[in-house]
């Protein structure tokens, strides 16, 4: 027999066009051996997209059929190499299960996770993505996916008692078809499966449309069946599919919960999605807790379900018990003990009962005219807010059914960074918050804004830097306000913030939000850094304050700088669509410009300025004047005040710096020792991690990586393909620059952005790509330079 393979991949006997090359197969066990010989000989990127076929020696085959038996290199490969995944699936399937437990019930098991598990036949035991890599492969994805489900139910008639749910995983292409509910709800049937034990966990797979998604989870859920999101933080399942689909439950990836007390970005991911979690109604779960540390910070969050190794470990009969909770004491904690106690400013307020008949509910609120809503109780459990007005609507149902979410739940044990937090990413209206005992039984209603104000006021503070943008802020900021006011009667103050930006909020998510913070902020920090008699301040959100205890002449030219870099930097921070119509529109269809910040300076023009209060009211009426303007500018107190525009076509290269500075380092020599490029750090700092690609998009060398940043960035990365990468496939199929949109990175835990370079030979043909990541601050430092 003759195998032909067709690649794209150009060999060195092959000058141009498409590869085709042929090997003559005696038997099985040679074809096996070619195909393991073709594995090591060609990239993997171009294995990817070959194609093959195999002709028999007699050639009898028509046309007709050698087409259709032409196949993908990888499922023809697969299918070889692994001949029994074409048998029945069954038989190598097993399904183990684990446990989730409930917090609130002392680790008592909520409910069990059904994990695919599949046997080769030498024995070894594949895990759920091993599993699924190979039937991908084979093509075998949806044979595999239904036979899961099928003996995960099974497993649940046969060893999980009612009233405890089974987590399901089902591959977003299976539920979207048309003839995969009504086998799912006959199996439920005939195995005596109630379904609300079932919960359809939907995995991780390729990108699909949150919106086409959404419609059938509402049909799944029209039969009773429940629905969980898994993986969130993480592949397609972002804050975005969360909104659409309003799941009953979603799992946060465990990359994002391992270790998160000990990073910034983490907390800020973590909180982001609890908090959008609890207004939508959906329970949190935590996977992939093995560490104390861990589930204590889980506690400490307010979230009451979690699984994890620390537990137990899947197994294929359902485990009884699990491992206690671990013992809250002080090396446990995860966080600092301060002096402010939350459990001061908890008020009962009203409570109901959610068997409590309706009429009797509005009588209630007759006789309370002052009370707004009533807490709803199943026993002592808060279950959802009865608000004043829905209880007078004109329908007459169980209370149960006029009730909204419950707007955010916490613990007493809470620390004040976790409140503070919670209360920076409540960016709307905010509602009172619910307090719960560990046990999760209410305690009282707290007001945000109160506790806000007790935080702000208090001396104690826990700190006096803000945790995303690093600048003096709290306390410490109004001290120095005040004691600048009073002693420096020429004291100047400028307010910076972003216009729209609670519509930039909603149109682009709080990640992206945290990100064009810190990026303002790191503009503003490095034009007025070293500045003698200055401070630079982050009042909170969007607002920054500059306190300069002298008159600077310079300063209006300053700040237009900053606008400039601003507007420069944040196009980086837009959809390319919005960029190019210069508005973005947000749900109510209204539009909103892109880059614009609007800033504010008293200098004493208009009176003397007694404290920071009044500061505050001055600055206020001269940022209403420029809001009314569209677009960046600048309003001076003066009589009348001064209003100063930029010049909008006044933009920083700092692409061609950054790009520039790059295409420097190919005259450096450049080999796997991972220390070559350190010298060229010290003359460009703003390089995170430089690393080198080859003509394929495969990666030459380790990394080579900024000495400041060594322990944040991980070395090696020699050999792994790249190809699919935006900084290299650009690349790749246009031969110019790239320059990335900011993204948060996993390895610093900061905003960053790539940039990547083509290197070409004498005859313009591509060598390889030469990439290096810029983080937020550095962007800035260019773009000033």
């Amino acid at each position: 027999m003759k195998l032909y393979l067709n690649t794209h991949y150009q060999t060195l006997n092959i000058t141009g066009g498409k590869a085709i090359a042929s090997f003559e197969c005696a038997d099985e066990a040679a074809l096996l051996a070619q195909l393991e010989a073709i594995t090591k000989e060609y990239p993997a990127a171009a294995l990817d997209e070959a194609l093959v076929y195999l002709a028999e020696s007699d050639n009898s085959a028509s046309l007709e059929a050698a087409l259709a038996d032409i196949m993908p290199f990888r499922t023809f490969y697969a299918r070889r190499r692994y001949p029994w995944l074409l048998d029945d699936l069954e038989q190598h399937v097993q399904m183990h299960f684990q446990p989730i437990v409930d917090f609130s019930q002392n680790g008592k098991i909520f409910g069990y996770e059904a994990l695919c598990r599949l046997r080769d036949p030498d024995g070894h035991l594949l895990n759920g993505e091993e599993a699924f890599q190979l039937a991908r492969q084979v093509r075998r994805t949806m044979e595999l996916d239904i036979v899961c489900q099928r003996l995960a139910l099974a497993g649940k008639a046969n060893s999980i008692a009612k009233g405890i749910p089974v987590f399901v995983n089902v591959l977003p292409q299976t539920i979207m078809r048309d003839d995969w509910l009504p086998p799912l709800l006959e199996t439920l049937t005939r195995l005596g499966i109630e379904q609300r034990d079932v919960v359809v966990e939907i995995v991780e797979s390729e990108d699909v449309s949150p919106e086409l998604l959404a419609k059938y989870c509402d049909i799944i859920r029209t039969h009773g069946l429940r629905i969980a999101l898994d993986d969130m933080g993480s592949g397609f399942n972002g804050l975005r599919a969360l909104a659409a689909v309003r799941a009953d439950f979603i799992k946060i990836d465990r990359a994002i919960v391992h270790e998160a007390q000990g990073s910034r970005v983490r907390t800020v991911l973590l909180e982001a999605i609890i908090s959008m979690a609890q207004r939508l109604g959906c329970t949190v779960v935590a996977e992939g807790l093995e560490r104390v540390e861990d589930i204590t910070y889980c506690q400490d969050l307010g979230l009451t379900y979690a699984q994890g190794y620390y537990f137990a470990k899947p197994q294929q009969k359902p485990v009884s018990t699990v491992n206690s909770l671990p013992t809250r004491d002080e090396s446990h904690r995860s966080h600092i003990p301060d002096e402010f106690r939350i459990t001061e400013y908890v008020t009962r307020g009203m409570t109901m009962d959610v068997n409590t008949p309706i009429d009797q509910a509005r009588r209630t609120f007759l006789e309370f005219p002052d009370v707004a809503m009533a807490v709803v109780l199943d026993g002592q459990r808060p279950i959802g807010l009865l608000k004043r007005g829905k209880a007078f609507s004109y329908r007459n149902l169980a209370l149960s059914n006029y009730c909204d979410p419950l707007p955010r739940m916490v613990t007493n044990r809470m620390p004040t960074s976790m409140l503070a937090r919670g209360l920076y990413l409540e960016r709307g209206e905010v509602e009172p918050w619910v307090m719960v005992h560990e046990d999760g039984t209410y305690i009282g209603i707290l007001q945000p804004l109160e506790i806000l104000s007790q935080l702000i006021s208090r001396k104690t503070s826990t700190g006096s830097l803000h945790p995303l943008s690093q600048l003096t802020t709290g306390p410490t900021l109004r001290q120095s306000l005040d004691i600048s006011l009073r002693n420096n009667p020429t004291t100047e103050l400028v307010y910076i913030d972003l216009d729209h930006f609670k519509a930039y909020n909603d149109r682009y998510g709080f990640i992206r939000g945290d990100a064009m913070i810190r990026l303002l902020s790191e503009i503003v920090r490095q034009e007025f850094q070293g500045r003698v008699g200055m401070l630079v301040g982050h009042i909170g959100g969007d607002d920054f304050v500059l306190i300069l205890d002298h008159y600077d002449p310079d300063l209006p030219q300053t700040l237009l700088s900053v606008i400039h870099h601003f507007q420069t930097l944040a196009i980086h921070l837009y959809d390319e669509s919005d960029l190019q119509r210069g508005f973005f529109t947000t749900e109510d269809g209204k539009e909103h410009p892109v880059a614009s910040v609007s800033i504010a300076v008293v200098n004493g023009k208009q009176g003397r300025l007694s404290n920071s209060v009044a500061a505050a009211e001055r600055a206020a009426t001269l940022k209403k004047i420029g809001k009314s303007n569209i677009g960046s500018i600048i309003v001076v107190e003066d009589e009348p005040p001064q209003l100063i525009l930029p010049e909008t076509e006044d933009y920083s290269d700092w692409q061609g710096r950054a790009l520039e500075a790059l295409r420097s380092l190919l005259a450096w020599h450049r080999s796997e020792d991972a220390h070559c490029l350190d010298s060229c750090f010290s003359e460009y700092p703003f390089f995170e991690v430089v690393f080198e690609l080859d003509d394929k998009g495969v990666q030459r060398y380790p990394n080579w990586i900024n000495p400041n940043m060594y322990g944040k960035i991980k070395a090696g990365g020699a050999g792994v393909d790249r190809s699919p990468q935006a900084y290299a496939n650009v690349v790749l199929q246009s031969l110019k620059p790239y320059i990335s949109s900011i993204y948060l990175s996993t390895a610093t835990e900061d905003f960053c952005l790539t940039v990547s370079l083509p290197m070409l030979d004498d005859t313009g043909r591509l060598t390889g790509i030469l990439v290096a990541d810029i983080s937020i601050a550095a962007m800035a430092m260019l773009s000033s330079t």
